[in-house]
């Protein structure tokens, strides 16, 4: 896994985080609409099976979403040590903008007062110092 692969696995697992955050949003609103039929007829209780189906797949979901988010913060934690790492303070603040935060060149470009070319040579610059730096090294032996 190349140092950029590494760093954007925090913005990619947002993403799907979010994404997971919207299924359940759709679950919620399906079981919220469910009601439950009483009736004397054989299998009048169908509509209270279709409740528990729901529910149960809302916090199988839920449960997932949790631990998604456990796993987040860890890899956030992981990656933010990494990035301290640089001693450019420019350096630092362009990686945690870009992979922690997924703001775009141009964004960190505008709220640094650079062009975008520099934050992307920027960005290059401390992507190769991680690369070359021991710490690294070792991270690809355990991974």
């Amino acid at each position: 896994m190349t140092v950029k692969q590494y760093l954007s696995q925090a913005v990619i697992l947002d993403s799907e985080i979010n994404r997971k955050i919207d299924r359940l949003g759709d679950l919620e609103a399906l079981i919220t609409k469910t009601t439950s039929i009483l009736s004397a007829m054989p299998g009048g209780g169908r509509d209270d099976r279709l409740f528990e189906d729901r529910l149960e797949k809302y916090l199988m979901l839920r449960d997932e979403v949790n631990a998604d988010i456990d796993r987040l913060i860890d890899l956030k934690q992981e990656i933010q040590t990494t990035i301290d790492t640089l001693d450019a303070e420019t350096e630092r603040i362009v990686l945690e903008e870009h992979f922690l935060r997924g703001r775009k060149y141009e964004e960190i470009a505008r709220q640094l007062q650079y062009n975008w070319n520099t934050i992307y040579k920027i960005c290059r610059r401390a992507l190769i110092k991680i690369e070359k730096s021991e710490k690294w090294a070792n991270k690809g032996e355990l991974g």
